[in-house]
């Protein structure tokens, strides 16, 4: 029986984005595997509280309550080590960790995302089996953040990510096991850390494909607009894409759901930006087609893996899908024309939807199976 101590760098619980949305999937595949007890410790911020109330009592929780306010002892550090992974480090965190650790004499450690990992005591990198769960390559999320900041803040975030990659390497090569649900920054991960394996995200087909309404089309984008890339996807998509698919199919109205996404609404232009949805079952139902056409991003889009979850078809950008190994489920377009033209032939053709739908729900059971992902994981744990 192996004693293994879960630290995820958010809450399991409310599935808020997609970093949530992956660590409660890794976290319930987790209370299937076998022969093992498990202590739970989620970071929990100001801005990431968490929701413990469904956890099953047989489960030690210990939450790890960090202030990630900027202090000045946090200040005067980040002249040698990245600013944001310092607002995670704080005695208290570690002296939690350490004190549990005294009396369950943890065999195993599993870190959910990169903050994880930095909070983790040095000594037990040699002492214990450290199994690093990677949601993306932390330096590259830096340096693609800097290219959004204004040109005074440029410096500042590329010196983040510069010191971001040093203690990346530093950790990763130092960890005992890699997973990555990225199949290609898995490839990236390989040069730091030979043990290190493409772990995908459990994901299930709803019981039955969801179909749109013929008579009112609508395509759809979901996402979280505090996140930039979502930000920037959009306004290239209304931009360049939409008046090529309205110029063919001026009926169809375009729907994008999320948090922040009422900055988009413009009804002349059949565009609803509608805010939080409260039923996912319900905005997926209306919507023929999803689309995903990120120039930015890391890691696994979370965002395709749900619209997949529902049966959807989805055409998307290179970038969207590039995590993922087999893109046969994708239409994927390399210009604004051919999107459209994508996106024109689905709605025009419900057989053609219909097949992929059918092509969809196949992939879904062969890549994201929480069979064959249990079975990995326990390897993993067991050795």
């Amino acid at each position: 029986m192996k004693r293994l101590l879960y630290i995820s760098q958010k809450p399991h619980h409310p599935i808020i984005d997609g970093g949530s949305q992956a660590i409660a999937s890794f976290f319930h595949g987790l209370l299937q595997c076998r022969d093992l007890t498990l202590t739970y410790a989620p970071i929990c911020t100001k801005k990431h509280p968490g929701d413990f109330s469904a956890v099953d009592h047989s489960i030690q929780l210990i939450p790890l309550r960090i202030d990630t306010s900027i202090s000045m002892k946090v200040l005067r550090r980040s002249v040698s080590a990245p600013m944001n992974v310092l607002r995670y480090s704080t005695s208290e965190a570690m002296s939690t960790l350490y004190s549990r650790d005294s009396i369950e004499q943890f065999d195993v450690v599993v870190c959910d995302g990169f903050y994880s990992l930095s909070i983790v005591p040095k000594s037990w990198f040699s002492s214990k089996r450290i199994i690093y769960r990677s949601h993306n390559l932390e330096h590259e999320h830096w340096k693609q953040r800097a290219r959004f900041m204004p040109w005074y803040l440029r410096w500042f975030y590329q010196r983040i990510s510069r010191q971001m990659k040093r203690l990346e390497h530093s950790l990763v090569s130092a960890t005992h096991t890699v997973l990555s649900i990225s199949h290609e920054e898995t490839q990236r991960l390989r040069e730091w850390n030979a043990n290190t394996h493409t772990c995908y995200p459990v994901l299930k087909t709803k019981h039955h494909l969801i179909r749109g309404n013929e008579s009112e089309p609508s395509i759809g984008f979901i996402g979280n607009f505090d996140w930039f890339p979502n930000v920037d996807a959009m306004h290239k998509f209304i931009g360049e894409i939409w008046p090529l698919i309205r110029a063919k199919h001026p009926s169809v109205q375009l729907e994008i759901a999320g948090r922040g996404s009422e900055i988009f609404n413009h009804p002349t232009h059949r565009i609803k930006g509608l805010g939080f949805v409260d039923s996912l079952e319900n905005y997926y139902q209306r919507q023929q087609v999803m689309v995903s056409p990120l120039a930015y991003g890391t890691g696994l889009n979370m965002k395709v893996l749900e619209a997949l979850s529902y049966g959807k078809v989805i055409v998307t950008s290179a970038l969207s899908v590039r995590g993922f190994e087999n893109k046969t489920p994708f239409l994927i377009a390399d210009t604004p024309k051919e999107f459209a033209e994508f996106v024109l032939r689905m709605l025009g053709s419900s057989d053609q939807r219909e097949t992929l739908e059918s092509n969809i729900s196949t992939y879904i059971k062969t890549t994201f199976d929480q069979e064959t992902f249990r079975i990995q994981l326990e390897q993993h744990i067991h050795g």
